[in-house]
C-alpha cells in the first residue's frame, strides 16, 4: 500500500476521534483515498456533513451510500481482485463450538471487518454454517439485522460434489473473495474452508484489539 494512502487512512483514524472534527481536513483525507482506491485492500466507512454541499461532490461521486440521508457513506477498493487465490498453509476447520471467528482483509481496521462466521443448530436441530457480513461497520438500520443468514450443512453436504470447483463466498458490491468450502461434515458439525490469501481469520479477542472505523 502506497505511504502516502497509509498516512492517509491513519490520520482520517485520529481526526474522525477527535472533537471538535475538522471538517475541512477530513474532506481533503477523504480525496486522498479516493485518489489511491485502486490501493486499498479494504472498504473505509466515512461520513459527509449533508448530502448537497458542493465542496462534498468528489468524496459523493467516488463512495457508495449506506443509508436513507446520503451521509453515511463508504469508499469501496477501486480494483479489486475477483478471483480467490487460496492462503497458504492448512485448511481451516469450523465446528461447532459456540466461537465466532472474524473475516476480514489484511490491513483492514475492525470496522471493515467483512463478515462473522459460525456454526449453530437451528431451532430444528439442523446445524448451520451461519454468518453476519459487515458486523462492526458503522450503525446504519437494515433489514439484515433481524435475521441471520445461513446454509444447512446438509445441503451443502448434497451440493458440494456436484460441484467442478469449491464454491467461494464473497463479500459486498466488490465482491471480494474470502474463502472456499472444502469439505462438509453434518454428523460432525463441521466445514473445511481456505481462506483467500489477502483474507486473516481472527477470533473475538483478536478483533477486539483493532482500531475501529474512521467515521
Amino acid at each position: 500500500m502506497n505511504q502516502t494512502l497509509v498516512e492517509a487512512l491513519a490520520e482520517l483514524q485520529g481526526l474522525a476521534e477527535s472533537r471538535p472534527i475538522n471538517v475541512e481536513r477530513y474532506r481533503a483525507l477523504c480525496e486522498v483515498i479516493i485518489d489511491h482506491r485502486n490501493e486499498l485492500t479494504h472498504r473505509v466507512y466515512i461520513n459527509t456533513p449533508d448530502n448537497i454541499d458542493p465542496r462534498w461532490a468528489r468524496v459523493r461521486e467516488n463512495s457508495d451510500s449506506r443509508c436513507g440521508c446520503g451521509c453515511d457513506r463508504v469508499i469501496l477498493p477501486g480494483n479489486p481482485r475477483k478471483t480467490l487465490e487460496a492462503a497458504a498453509g492448512e485448511p481451516m476447520v469450523l465446528s461447532q463450538d459456540g466461537n465466532k471467528v472474524y473475516l476480514k482483509s489484511v490491513g483492514g481496521d475492525k470496522s471493515s471487518t467483512h463478515m462473522a462466521l459460525w456454526i449453530e443448530a437451528s431451532d430444528e436441530g439442523e446445524k448451520m454454517l451461519c454468518f453476519t457480513s459487515n458486523p462492526f461497520a458503522p450503525f446504519v438500520l437494515s433489514v439484515s439485522m433481524f435475521s441471520t443468514p445461513g446454509f444447512k450443512l446438509s445441503k451443502l453436504a448434497e451440493v458440494l460434489p456436484k460441484q467442478t470447483k469449491p464454491p467461494v463466498m464473497v463479500s459486498g458490491k466488490e465482491e471480494t473473495p474470502l474463502f472456499a468450502i472444502l469439505a462438509v461434515d453434518p454428523d460432525a458439525g463441521t466445514v473445511t474452508i481456505s481462506l483467500d490469501r489477502a483474507v486473516e481469520c481472527l477470533t473475538k479477542e483478536a478483533i477486539e484489539r483493532l482500531p475501529t472505523h474512521a467515521h
